[in-house]
Parts: structure tokens; C-alpha cells; sequence
């Protein structure tokens, strides 16, 4: 009976002592509650095994229950006792000698390893203030700071862990409520060697400040007044004289830019350069990035022959060109003036498709291109593009104001014949298509019926379709036969990514450009991008650039004095701000606003969303011509081809 006794401790103290082993290894997520349930797996293979010592000692026996139960308790309190200051002591089996030694090594590794796993639990038990010494020992470290844990906070952050922009010296910091945190939050801050901390923003962003060099906060948490109320409170909190470079992103979706124009002023009189503050709209972002690695241009197909006629004197527009002997578009014009067409599809109506509208819509006024937008959705909701933008009618045809016509076919039922034959039949030639109609299977079923009927037509890699795609994980084992020609855009991913959201490429670029326009510094970029409706706009005009050096390179052989001395290159750009400001919003102004000098009041102008430059190019005055004469020299071209 001792022995069977023996045996059955040993092998049930070895099950234990391995499945606490095997119980955390087995955890890719190893939480408090894994570190104490193994150290109980630990704890209980001690006890078994002291069992048998205590009920085979040399005790007189009293009664056979009574004993057993005197046993375990005096095995378990042992046990408790190895751990309040006895130590271990050794055990001598006088009675089994042949196992003795492989049993009291099993009992003392368990001991170890359930001390181990006690430890483990008081780490993980004292996380956030032991992620508060982390801080303070990185605190002189180059920091980004990211309000709240999300998916869009995690997302930007992983993508710049991953970028070559992000320096391993520098610090990723997230500044959380404990009800944001869980397990897997946890995990992949831990896997990009981040620190979070339970504290508030403005109490962070004091123990960094004028500690570091500098920082950047990416104020992205679920609510946006939330996000604006911590502006106010960290600049607040900031002293005047602070030696960090600070960088703030504010994602805003619903608030207009220019309630806070006062603000940035405030903020610039007192930090100055010290403190840039961007205001994020996240789907302009995306789309601007988008558009900047996917051309609308490059699959335009060639138009019906168009003689673009002079709006005030009815002359064709090429007549000065033509006398020179140097016609804007050589190649087009030996080929009878034909225009090369832009033919942009967008399926569905929301927010995203509402600033890829925005943005082709002022990005096609180019020259030697004609825009055309055809609009398909499922709904009924065309007034919302009249009421967002007044001054963009169905169809303009009028050179120096705007070249573009809308179709827009609205209740189409996506999964009915009549959506295939509205493009077939009205839309066929489409060049660039955006889906984004719904959820992402439905926005992937439509992609592929519309790469179907290109297929149909034999048309091979003449067009772009994207399918919008929150989820990237889903099309991974997707039929690559079924998706050629199709790009999947939009994951959370692609849209919360370090570069689209800081606008990275485009900023860098538009930097250089104004400090190439402004060499001796009486205009400084700080300065003027604190105005967001500057900054937004001069990005635009980045974008609309970019496309323009391309143009230049095909048909002038990278002459870029063209868009000094050909007065076309100037139109086109007021054509570009036409369309630019109407997809803001504005309207033309009344001339009952205008003072006695024929002016607009500024504040007027931003109050009333009006502008009294939203006409024709020959209708400015000489002094707004000249602000659409932005010379792209040699320096600048190479700003924006690198």
C-alpha cells in the first residue's frame, strides 16, 4: 500500500509539474491569470508529493480517517511554509532508494518554477509602474504619443514601427484609460517595444516636454470632441519656453477647419515653430495618397476632336501657340486638337466617394484632358452633392473656368442586369473606377463585374479598378485570375498608415516648393500652413503638379519654361483653384459684397464661404493672373519627381 502510494504521488506530481510548463508555453498571450494558474499547476505537484512523507511518517497512528486528513493538511502547510522563509529542505525516501533522487528533483523544480511564476504575476500584476520607470528611462528619446488605444491608434503606429522614417532609439507611447486595454492591445504595443501608461495626456505630454527633443501626438481616440478638448488641454500645458519640437495630429471628419483658424494663430504667437498643430481628414488623406500612386491620367483614352474656344473673344484658344509655332499639346494638335478623355466611375455615395469626387474633380483640369465622372448608387442621394457643392453643375464647358460633365444615375440595384447595362451601354470606356458601395464582399463582387465586362470588350490593362476593402486579411486567398486588374484599397490598414495620415511624400514635397518660392525666409511654411485651408489647398496643388511634370516630360521633351511662357499652363491652373474652391463649398460672390476697389472682405469671404475670383480666366484682374504663375523650374521638377 506504501509503495502504490509512492508510485501514484510521483506520477501525479510529474503531471502537474509539466502541465504548468506546458499550460504557459502553450499561451501566445500570456496574461496575469496564465502566470498564477500555472504557478498553481506548481503549487499542487508540491503537495501531492509531500503526501505520502506525511502520511507514512513515524507518528503513531490515530484513527485511519483522522490520519489521512492530519496528512494532507500537514502536506499542504508544507508546502506553504517552503515559501514563508524555511526554504527547501532535503527529503530523505529510506524506503523507495531508487527513485528517491528523480522525485525530490521533480519537488525542488517545481518549487523553482512555482517562485518563477509568482514573479511573473507581480510583473505583470505592477505592468503600468513598471511601464512608468520605462518612460522616465526614455524620456530624452524622440517620442510619438498616441491618445487612446484603437484600431486607428495601433494601426499608425505599427505602420511606423515598420517605416524606415522611424529611428529605434525613438519611443512609442500610449497614453490609455484602463477600459480601452485588453490582452491583445497590450500584445502588439509589446511587439513594436512600445510603453502605455494609465496617466492623463497633458500630465504625459508635461514629463516629455523640454525632456526630449521633440514628439509628435496623434490624437485619435473614438470621439472627436474628445480629441479637440485634449488640443486645447496640452497646449495649455505646455510651457512658452519649451525646448521640444512638437508635432500634433488632430483627426477632425465633421468639424469645418476654420473655427479654429484663432487657435493655430494663438498657438503660433506663442510657440511659433516649436508647435505645428495639423488638423486630419482622414479621407482626404487617403484619397490624395491614393491618387498620388495611381494616376488618373494614364489610361485617358483619345476624345472626339474638340476646338476649345476662346469664352471671351470665340478665337480657338491655341491661336497664340499656333502663330508661334508651338502649340501646348504638339502631339495632340498635329492630330486635329483631339482631347484625351478622363473617365472616372464611382459606385456608391459616402464620405470616401465623396472626396474622390472632390479631388478628380479639380486634379482633371488639365491641359490637353477632359474630365468625365459617371456616378452609380444604390440610393437617391445627388442633392447631396448640390447642397455640399453649389457651384459644380452637371456639365461646364467653358475654357479658364472648368472642362467636365457628371452623369449620375442613382437607385440602380447593384445586384440587377440594369447596373451591368447602364456601364455597358452609357459607360463602357471607363478608365478609373472606384468602388465603394458597401461592405467589403459586395464592393469585390461589383469590382469583378466590372472587370468582367472589360474583359468582354477584349480590353486588356487600359484601366484601374479599386475595390475598397476594410479588411485586407479577406482577399488574401482570393482567386488572383478573378482579381487581376482589380487593386484592393481602403483596409484600416492603408487608411491609418503613418504616412497617409502625416501626408508624408505630399508635405515633404510641398515644404521644398515653398521654401524654393520663398528662399529668404519671409514666409515661413510654419506660418503659413497653420491656416488649414492653405495648407489643405497646397497640397492639392502639390498632387495637381505632380501630373503636370509628367505632361511636360511627354510632349516638351522636359522644356519647363512652358509654364512660364505658355499662357495656357497658367489658365489651366485657375481652372484647377476653380474647381478646388467649389469642391470646398464656395460659391461665387455677389458683387453687392464687394467694396468701392471691386474687393471681397476676407472675413466675409470665409464667413459667407464666397469668392469673387470663381470665373472665367480672362475675367480676373492682372494682379490674379499672376498668383496662377508658379513657374515649375528645374529645382522644383526635381523636388517632385524624387
Amino acid at each position: 500500500m506504501e509503495a502504490i502510494c509512492w508510485y501514484a504521488a510521483f506520477v501525479t506530481g510529474i503531471g502537474l509539474f509539466l502541465a504548468g510548463i506546458i499550460y504557459l508555453v502553450g499561451k501566445k498571450d500570456i496574461r496575469e491569470e496564465h502566470f498564477a494558474k500555472a504557478a498553481l499547476f506548481e503549487f499542487l505537484a508540491g503537495f501531492v508529493m509531500y503526501i505520502p512523507q506525511e502520511l507514512f511518517n513515524d507518528i503513531p497512528p490515530s484513527l485511519p480517517f483522522l490520519k489521512v486528513v492530519e496528512s494532507l493538511l500537514t502536506a499542504l502547510l508544507r508546502t506553504f511554509s517552503i515559501y514563508m522563509g524555511n526554504g527547501y529542505e532535503r527529503i530523505s525516501y529510506e524506503n523507495h532508494p531508487v527513485f528517491s533522487g528523480f522525485y525530490a528533483t521533480v519537488l525542488a523544480v517545481s518549487h523553482l518554477l512555482l517562485l518563477v511564476f509568482i514573479a511573473g504575476f507581480i510583473v505583470k500584476f505592477f505592468e503600468g509602474p513598471f511601464q512608468q520607470i520605462l518612460l522616465s528611462a526614455r524620456k530624452k528619446r524622440y517620442s510619438y504619443v498616441f491618445y487612446g488605444c484603437n484600431e486607428k491608434t495601433l494601426a499608425i503606429a505599427e505602420s511606423l514601427h515598420k517605416s524606415t522614417a522611424y529611428d529605434e532609439k525613438s519611443s512609442i507611447v500610449f497614453a490609455v484609460a484602463d477600459t480601452e486595454f485588453g490582452d491583445d492591445k497590450k500584445r502588439r504595443i509589446r511587439e513594436m517595444k512600445g510603453i502605455f501608461t494609465t496617466g492623463s495626456m497633458e500630465g504625459l505630454i508635461k514629463k516629455l516636454s523640454g525632456k526630449t527633443k521633440g514628439f509628435e501626438v496623434f490624437l485619435f481616440g473614438d470621439s472627436e470632441e474628445n480629441n479637440l478638448i485634449e488640443l486645447e488641454q496640452i497646449c495649455s500645458s505646455l510651457e512658452e519656453k519649451t525646448d521640444s519640437e512638437i508635432r500634433i495630429y488632430v483627426e477632425l471628419s465633421e468639424t469645418p477647419w476654420n473655427l479654429y483658424d484663432d487657435f493655430l494663430k494663438e498657438v503660433d504667437s506663442k510657440f511659433g515653430e516649436k508647435l505645428i498643430i495639423n488638423f486630419v481628414r482622414t479621407e482626404e488623406n487617403f484619397v490624395f495618397n491614393d491618387l498620388m500612386n495611381h494616376s488618373i491620367f494614364a489610361n485617358a483614352v483619345s476624345g472626339d476632336a474638340v476646338v476649345r474656344k476662346d469664352s471671351a473673344a470665340g478665337n480657338a484658344v491655341l491661336k497664340k501657340e499656333a502663330a508661334a509655332g508651338s502649340a501646348v499639346l504638339k502631339k495632340e494638335a498635329a492630330a486635329g486638337n483631339a482631347v484625351r478623355e478622363i473617365r472616372i466611375l464611382l459606385v456608391g455615395m459616402n464620405e470616401r466617394n465623396i472626396e474622390m469626387f472632390r479631388a478628380v474633380m479639380h486634379l482633371g483640369q488639365m491641359p490637353g484632358y477632359r474630365l468625365n465622372v459617371m456616378v452609380i448608387e444604390d440610393g437617391a442621394n445627388r442633392d447631396i452633392l448640390r447642397e455640399r457643392f453649389p457651384e459644380i453643375k452637371e456639365e461646364c464647358d467653358v475654357f479658364g473656368d472648368a472642362f467636365y460633365r457628371i452623369i449620375y444615375r442613382e437607385n440602380v440595384d447593384y445586384g440587377a442586369a440594369v447596373f451591368d447595362e447602364i456601364v455597358k451601354t452609357e459607360y463602357p470606356e471607363f478608365t478609373f473606377a472606384f468602388v465603394n458601395a458597401g461592405n467589403d464582399i459586395l464592393n469585390a463582387n461589383i469590382a469583378m463585374r466590372l472587370n468582367a465586362i472589360c474583359r468582354r470588350m477584349n480590353r486588356k490593362s487600359d484601366y484601374v479598378i479599386q475595390a475598397n476593402i476594410k479588411n485586407r486579411d479577406i482577399c488574401k486567398r482570393w482567386n488572383k485570375n478573378l482579381t487581376e486588374n482589380i487593386e484592393f484599397v481602403g483596409s484600416i490598414e492603408d487608411t491609418y498608415d503613418y504616412g497617409f495620415i502625416t501626408m508624408s511624400g505630399i508635405e515633404k514635397a510641398t515644404v521644398a516648393i515653398h521654401n524654393v518660392r520663398y528662399p529668404d525666409g519671409s514666409r515661413p511654411w510654419y506660418v503659413y500652413c497653420n491656416n488649414e485651408y492653405n495648407r489643405h489647398s497646397v497640397y492639392a496643388r502639390t498632387l495637381s503638379f505632380k501630373y503636370k511634370v509628367r505632361i511636360i516630360d511627354e510632349f516638351y521633351q522636359s522644356d519647363y519654361s512652358v509654364t512660364s511662357t505658355d499662357e495656357e499652363w497658367k489658365i489651366y491652373e485657375h481652372m484647377r483653384w476653380n474647381m478646388y474652391t467649389r469642391a470646398m463649398g464656395y460659391r461665387l460672390a455677389d458683387p453687392a459684397l464687394l467694396n468701392e476697389n471691386g474687393e471681397l472682405d476676407r472675413s466675409l469671404r470665409t464667413m459667407a464661404k464666397v469668392h469673387n475670383c470663381l470665373v472665367p480666366y480672362d475675367d480676373l484682374s492682372d494682379e490674379e493672373k499672376q498668383k496662377d504663375s508658379l513657374v515649375l523650374t528645374p529645382e522644383i521638377v526635381e523636388i517632385l519627381k524624387s
